[in-house]
């Protein structure tokens, strides 16, 4: 038993009073005293080293932890203080010891299986920590921490429909648990649920009107909306609160950007850029600037940060990149990335490495294989297929910072992808004569798995029904290029609309079709860069966000000559560039019938 002077019980009656009063220097006095009187008094040693990690005095306090459980080693609250100092310090794997040995002693408390669940989710084992988060929540369902450590759990191990419900569960126990709201807004976008997002993003401004995270969680959930207005405002009261907040300033280049002001949005990208120069984002933001600009001298260099983002590393080659050196003799493996679209759009670089003397191997998607090996004396092969030796490699977008720096370098000959006679064959079109061909395409692929992407899907996509305007006319033949799910309203307009691409399997087959057609309208889509690339008139619905590939304020495009573009003048407002369209489309009928007439009346 452990002899307490009157002298030292005074003292800690003292300091327990005084930290009550959260006078934490004092109480650490007075706890130093009763010490001086009684050395071995380890509650008092406890307390002590409790008050030191509050006062910020980590090396003192882990001194006092490591006496305590030495002193007491069946302490569970010593070995859990302990662990939770330890991890606050970057010694996660001591953490992690401590905090289980507490959960051996106490196995029915849940603080210590939270404490345990959190050392093992900052060492990266999510799923060991969504099992010790699952026992402290059970253990105690009202904890608010434990529900919303579980949810950052979920999410880390990409469980996000489980890391949205444990989130929603602490937000309903502690709707004024700001953090827990953030969380919950980011979970809900990578769910697509973009208005829950916005609502719990609000949940979140509510309870804590000066956290500036708040505010930017609710900028991103309204520019999934396309509410850049708004999503601005909120990013810009962000920077009001705190100046330097990051996030704050790189989502609203972003929405500058998706909104058309690129000068602005490069000036603040490249702010946080000076700032953070291993940030991703604003390195990202301000490649996709310098290319909406048009500066591509600079554009495509900058654009070597699409390797830095999360997901997208580049390929782990032995072989080293190809950067321009004359490659003669050489073999050279271009490979594609990013979308179909991608690829069509900048394979039509791969000629000219083929040109300079090298021996190239031109690695696409599946779908693209039959329509690009008709082009001579180049080896294309599927992606995944083993691949021959080679020398060099380089990923298709790298071509044009090598034959591309500026935008007179742009366009070939048109075409530069052409449809076999066999292709057309296979799939001939009625009506056979006297209309006009109208190819259509509404809808993007809608890619779950990719919050960003599917919310820009959604911005760039329409319904079959909003193409009602071009269906007036009776010399007019639409034929829908629509593939996907979306292809499914063919069944839900009462409009005459031929589904051309039925059964197709490959680009081949839908380069058939288009070569029969004699106007494609597309959202930005594969289907119009491949009808664009081989040289069919293209008309291109561009949503207000246009994509960085379509410049500003063009109507054209020198990617490709055959294109004009029609911009949605505000967000969501299909009707201006479609009432455009179909006054335009009435235009050509009437030129394209009176030109048949004329050749029909020399031809007599």
């Amino acid at each position: 038993m452990i002899y307490m002077t009157p002298v030292a019980a005074a003292h800690i009656s003292t300091a327990l009073s005084l930290e009550a009063l959260t006078d934490l220097s004092g109480a650490l006095e007075a706890y130093d005293k009763a010490l001086e009187e009684s050395p071995d008094l380890v509650e008092a040693i406890y307390n002590r080293a409790d008050l030191l990690r509050r006062s910020g005095q980590n090396a003192q306090a882990l001194k006092d932890y490591d006496k305590v459980v030495k002193m007491r080693p069946r302490w569970a609250a010593a070995h859990l203080n302990r662990g939770a100092l330890l991890a606050d310090t970057g010694r996660l794997r001591e953490a992690l010891v401590a905090s289980r040995i507490a959960t051996q002693l106490e196995p029915q408390n849940a603080l210590t299986w939270a404490n345990f669940g959190n050392a093992l989710s900052r060492l990266g084992r999510h799923q060991d920590a969504i099992a010790a988060l699952q026992k402290a929540t059970t253990l105690q369902p009202g904890s608010v921490i434990s529900h919303f450590n579980l949810g950052n759990a979920y999410a880390a191990a990409g469980r996000a429909r489980e890391a949205a419900d444990a989130l929603m569960r602490a937000v309903t126990l502690d709707p004024g648990f700001a953090a827990a709201s953030v969380n919950l807004s980011s979970r809900l976008r990578d769910l697509g649920l973009s208005d829950a997002a916005r609502d719990a993003a609000r949940l979140a401004v509510e309870a804590s009107p000066t956290l500036p995270q708040a505010w930017v969680t609710l900028g991103n959930a309204l520019t999934d909306l396309a509410a850049f207005d708004d999503a601005a405002a909120c990013h810009r009261h962000a920077l009001t609160l705190d100046p330097l907040c990051l996030p704050a300033q790189v989502n609203l280049a972003l929405v500058l950007s998706a909104t058309g002001d690129h000068a602005a949005a490069l000036a603040l990208n490249e702010a946080a850029i000076a700032r953070a120069p291993d940030m991703p984002e604003p390195r990202l933001g301000r490649a996709t600037c310098l290319l909406a600009l048009g500066d591509y001298a600079r554009g495509w260099d900058a654009y070597q940060a699409r390797w830095l983002q999360p997901g997208t590393p580049p390929r782990p080659f032995d072989q080293p990149l190809w950067r321009g050196e004359p490659p003669a003799g050489r073999k050279i493996l271009i490979h594609a990335e990013q979308g179909l679209g991608d690829t069509l759009q900048f394979v039509r670089f791969v000629p000219r490495v083929a040109a300079l003397g090298a021996l190239v191997t031109l690695e696409v998607q599946p779908p693209l294989v039959r329509l690009l090996k008709t082009w001579p004396g180049i080896e294309v092969v599927p992606r995944g297929a083993k691949l021959k030796s080679f020398d060099l490699h380089c990923p298709m977008l790298d071509l044009a910072g090598i034959f591309a720096t500026s935008l007179e370098d742009l366009a070939p000959a048109l075409p530069y992808i052409a449809a076999e006679p066999a292709w057309i064959a296979a799939r001939p079109l009625t009506p056979a004569a006297g209309a006009l061909r109208v190819g259509l395409v509404w809808a993007g692929k809608a890619r779950a798995e990719m919050p960003h992407a599917l919310a820009m899907d959604r911005r760039r996509s329409l319904p079959l029904s909003a193409f009602a305007p071009l269906a007036v006319h009776e010399k007019i033949g639409l034929f829908s290029l629509q593939l996907g799910p979306p292809a499914a309203q063919l069944n839900t307009v009462d409009f005459p609309i031929i589904d051309s691409l039925a059964g197709v399997t490959d680009f081949a087959e839908t380069a058939g079709v288009i070569a029969q057609l004699d106007l494609v309208i597309a959202v930005d889509t594969s289907t119009a860069h491949l009808a664009a690339a081989m040289g069919k008139p293209v008309w291109l619905l561009s949503r207000y966000d246009s994509c960085w590939r379509w410049l500003q304020a063009r109507t054209d495009s020198p990617w490709y000559p055959t294109m004009t573009l029609f911009r949605q003048p505000s967000p969501g407002d299909w009707d201006t560039p479609m009432t455009e369209i179909a006054r335009r489309l009435e235009a050509k009928e009437s030129a394209f019938f009176s030109e048949e007439k004329k050749q029909k009346t020399f031809t007599n």
